[in-house]
């Protein structure tokens, strides 16, 4: 063992750790959406609390570390070719995310709530809100 096995296994457990949350957070958002929907109430347009009050996509940045982990410790190894396929999975979800982010402000109910939360919100790097863009929406 050196230190790349322990870098490469902080990152993979770090990934694993935030993905797990973050798609916890995000079951149970869609899951009390759906209750209020059954009960006539208006729908909460954006999870924006836990893990997605730093990051639009944390569960996205979650699968990221663990692939990118796993190139860390395969190039240790003398396997550098494993940097093709995280390369290929983030590629991907790069294109799924803007997908995910147009979808989001098609959607009548949550559109203007969500373009403000692009706006104050990183898409995949947790970081704290920006809360300039914010003060400048309402001041124009």
């Amino acid at each position: 063992l050196n230190i790349w096995d322990f870098i490469s296994s902080a990152i993979c457990l770090t990934g694993i750790v935030m993905a797990y949350y973050a798609d916890t957070q995000l079951h149970e958002f869609v899951t009390g959406n759906q209750k209020l929907k059954e009960q006539g109430k208006p729908k909460i347009p954006n999870l924006d609390t836990g893990l997605w009050h730093y990051s639009r996509h944390p569960n996205y940045l979650g699968e990221q570390l663990w692939w990118w982990g796993l190139v860390i410790f395969a190039w240790n190894l003398g396997q550098g070719w494993t940097l093709i396929g995280a390369l290929v999975n983030t590629l991907c979800l790069v294109y799924v995310t803007i997908l995910v982010e147009r979808r989001m402000v098609k959607q009548q109910y949550r559109a203007e709530a969500y373009r403000a939360y692009q706006k104050t919100t990183s898409v995949w790097i947790p970081w704290f809100k920006s809360h300039v863009a914010a003060t400048k929406d309402k001041n124009t």
